[in-house]
């Protein structure tokens, strides 16, 4: 007997976590959104929201001009190769910036585009694994991933990440219920 497609999940152990979770009825939606968040704080350190935001507010002078930043991005993205999230945070930057976007509003679209695009890859990749391993699960866990999903405000994390206040800084850790009275809700 298996203990579940999520061991052999070919991810990191914060997102293997999360499969757990979203596969298991017993959690409820708010314990999957919380191990979520964990795993988008836990990824977001290799990529480089500090330095985005800087580029992007112009090194804090405000500009007569609207900035061109993508020679600037494209060259920040040597920084972090093999980060995909670091990869989709300039992608989405170069995107808001050609959009015209500029300051907090610009920092807080990319931000919050590049951690949802990040979250949507990862978990098509989690459903595609479930489809391989346990056909019939994957409707399930697709539904409470994408139910987590909604729970989460990826402009707020990102807001949060860049700005120091506990993000890619500080440990996430999730929350065990040990206690006999601190099982699932009945």
């Amino acid at each position: 007997m298996s203990d579940g497609p999520f061991r052999s999940l070919p991810l990191r152990r914060h997102w293997k976590k999360f499969a757990e979770r979203a596969e298991t009825s017993s959690y409820s939606l708010e314990e999957v959104a919380a191990v979520l968040l964990g795993a988008l704080m836990n990824d977001s350190k290799e990529a480089p929201f500090n330095s985005v935001r800087d580029i992007l507010l112009g090194g804090g002078q405000i500009p007569l001009f609207p900035l061109n930043c993508a020679d600037r991005l494209e060259e920040l993205r040597g920084t972090c190769r093999g980060s995909t999230v670091g990869n989709m945070l300039i992608d989405c930057a170069i995107e808001a910036n050609a959009n015209g976007l500029t300051g907090e509003l610009a920092v807080n679209m990319a931000g919050g585009n590049a951690l949802e695009a990040y979250t949507g890859g990862t978990c098509h990749q989690i459903e595609e694994h479930y489809l391989r391993k346990q056909p019939g699960s994957e409707l399930n866990v697709r539904e409470r991933m994408n139910a987590a999903c909604k729970q989460v405000s990826f402009a707020s994390l990102a807001s949060v990440i860049m700005s120091g206040n506990g993000g890619s800084s500080g440990k996430f850790q999730i929350i065990k219920h040990r206690g006999i009275d601190e099982g699932p809700r009945l």
